[in-house]
């Protein structure tokens, strides 16, 4: 099998830092190009990782690459995505993959037209540990998950930082909040059926913290997230017998170790065990499964990434507009639906 040729849409420090490390990793890829706007920048980030330098639209031309990664902002995610699928390229984009449900349909649509995938890449997904919490609570040591609570939060970023960008749709939920809502949806098995939510400017351009309760079938998720925070990342699940938790749960570097404890009591004293998880490389994990799936054309795989994204986009939509009109918003089946 041939490999999978790799090309990065822009110069970031996430694509730096994890993005180029990982797919450097994989034996089914080949990471060949690094694109900026900035031939300058281009040309040093090449060099610094033995790629070849191209500008955006250069790159995108390219026949010999089968794969774009973008970590672009989340306000430019829909152009270059779109601009690739007409070109025959697969597209990971870097979670939120944009910033609003309708901009989601576009993209989807246009690689759906094209016959290319388009992945959303909300790497915790794949980490060991969540799998490891699924399966406590599928045997049963929790008894029933009642309720599902997450915080994501860092302290203020430098002034002039990307994510306070209105032109860029940047903001806590787009950046952080879009984890909680992820994760809250993959833990507890289920789509929300109404959604309440709250975001706060405090004088920025963008929402620099927010909260929600998500109501499921079955259970609830309360969560949290900001930018003017201690920093905070990890979940909780509170079950009728016992609650299950992280002490690290969204942002995890290849070789950091975490913790899973399992809480239950006797009705006297608590009795805590630690559950041994690995280390692990997420974004390796999550552009391995992607990459896989482009090598096979694995059609259904495709489906399935298209609709992870649409079910995401649906909620952080609703997300937007319980805070923008104060209300509860239902997800399916009232007058008020979204």
């Amino acid at each position: 099998m041939n490999k999978v040729r790799v090309g990065i849409l822009g110069v970031s420090q996430i694509a730096e830092r994890y993005g180029i490390p990982a797919f450097k990793s994989l034996s089914g890829v080949e990471l060949v190009a690094i694109a900026s706007r900035s031939e300058e920048k281009a040309r040093a980030a090449a060099e610094r990782h033995s790629l070849e330098a191209e500008t955006y639209d250069s790159l995108i031309r390219r026949d010999d690459i089968d794969v774009l990664y973008s970590p672009l902002p989340v306000g430019l995610q829909e152009e270059w995505a779109l601009k690739a699928a007409a070109a025959g390229k697969h597209v990971i984009c870097e979670k939120s993959i944009t910033y609003s449900l309708e901009s989601a349909k576009r993209m989807v649509d246009a690689c759906k037209e094209n016959g290319v995938a388009l992945y959303e890449n909300f790497v915790p997904e794949f980490h060991p540990q969540h799998q490891e919490i699924l399966s406590l609570i599928e045997n049963g040591k929790i008894g029933v998950p009642q309720v599902w609570h997450g915080v994501y939060g860092f302290p203020p970023f430098p002034d002039g930082d990307i994510r306070y960008r209105r032109d860029l749709k940047g903001g806590a939920l787009n950046d952080a909040g879009c984890y909680t809502a992820f994760m809250a949806r993959k833990i507890l098995q289920q789509e929300p059926v109404a959604v309440t939510c709250t975001l706060s400017n405090d004088g920025h351009e963008v929402d620099i913290a927010g909260s929600a309760l998500f109501e499921f079938p079955k259970g609830t998720a309360h969560m949290s997230f900001g930018f003017n925070h201690l920093y905070q990342n990890q979940y909780s699940v509170w079950g009728s017998k016992g609650i299950v938790r992280t002490n690290r749960a969204f942002a995890l570097p290849p070789t950091f170790v975490p913790t899973v404890e399992l809480v239950t009591n006797d009705g006297t004293k608590d009795m805590l065990e630690t559950v041994a998880v690995p280390a692990a490389n997420q974004f390796a994990l999550s552009f391995e499964y992607f990459t896989n799936a482009v090598a096979k054309r694995d059609e259904k795989k495709f489906s399935d990434m298209y609709e992870r994204i649409l079910r995401q986009a649906k909620v952080l939509e609703a997300m937007r507009v319980s805070a923008r009109e104060g209300r509860r918003v239902l997800l399916e089946g009232r007058a008020e639906t979204l």
